[in-house]
């Protein structure tokens, strides 16, 4: 299946970074007398063919009514409509600002979970959640935002034509921590690595700190920053790029003795089924252009 992302990049910066994946769910919980009652916080899981996109759900039972919150970095917020509970079995729409409504039936499994199946534009497919006061034990749940960049990902021009960079979002043992690494492609198909690091959950700030290291031939330069996400879901990437003496960053001159350090934006918002749109802004004093990129997930 193929995955299509558009992105704008501003400032002349060069390659654009992409998004979506594809994980495995985190372990069933042990239930409880308590787990009868669908009440509570679940981090719930969508499957969209090889991906699967989390987010947050809310749930609220008044006798066999039920109504709620539910939000993902893919579809932003919305609330629980038409909510039914009776024998163990749930029915509810989904309904949201900034994408199409999803239908999601379900029941509550022996092991504590919710699962079963959703429809939205024009699919079927299923769902599971778990109580979150069990994913957050683990770092699944404190992960559970960023679950969506799990994956590897070609980039091309929108009207097509060969990759000219490819992304990778890969988890660390035990899913503490994710792996990040992006490679240029060149006109042979050979990959040239461009950079690669880490992104770990900051427990304080609740997001994710990152350290790229760029110049892979010579290590002579970095990417710091963050990784949150924004109430409508939007994935946002503050980095600050440090290059040593010598070093000669996309768009600029070589750097000298004293060093340098530029500042930068990235966002991905989602903008319908499996597709985002990404944007790169540098600060500048001559303006920025842009350009713009798709990509695909390999």
């Amino acid at each position: 299946m193929k995955t299509k992302i558009t992105a704008a990049i501003c400032g002349a910066l060069g390659l654009p970074y992409v998004v979506f994946g594809q994980h495995s769910p985190p372990p069933p919980s042990s239930p409880s007398t308590s787990d009868h009652s669908i009440t509570g916080d679940w981090i719930i899981h969508f499957q969209a063919g090889h991906h699967s996109v989390s987010g947050n759900l809310r749930l609220q039972a008044d006798g066999d009514r039920i109504a709620g919150s539910v939000e993902t970095a893919h579809t932003g917020p919305g609330t629980v409509q038409n909510g039914k509970w009776n024998n163990q079995k749930l029915s509810a729409t989904l309904v949201f600002e900034k994408h199409e409504s999803v239908a999601l039936e379900g029941e509550l499994k022996n092991d504590g979970t919710l699962a079963g199946h959703y429809t939205t534009e024009g699919r079927t497919e299923t769902w599971q959640a778990d109580r979150s006061k069990t994913a957050t034990a683990s770092t699944d749940g404190v992960y559970a935002q960023y679950e969506g960049l799990i994956g590897t990902w070609d980039m091309t021009a929108p009207g097509g034509g060969r990759p000219i960079a490819v992304q990778r979002f890969s988890w660390g043992p035990g899913r503490s921590y994710i792996w990040y690494a992006s490679s240029f492609i060149g006109p042979d198909g050979k990959e040239e690595p461009h950079f690669e690091g880490m992104l770990v959950w900051n427990g304080v700030h609740k997001n994710l700190d990152m350290l790229l290291t760029m110049d892979l031939k010579s290590g002579r330069a970095q990417e710091q920053g963050t990784f949150s996400v924004a109430p409508d879901g939007t994935i946002m990437r503050e980095i600050t790029g440090v290059y040593s003496e010598g070093v000669t960053p996309i768009g600029e001159t070589q750097v000298g003795p004293d060093g340098m350090s530029k500042h930068f934006r990235q966002t991905f918002k989602p903008d319908g089924p499996d597709k985002l749109i990404t944007s790169v802004m540098r600060e500048t004093n001559d303006g920025v252009g842009s350009r713009r990129f798709q990509g695909a997930s390999g």
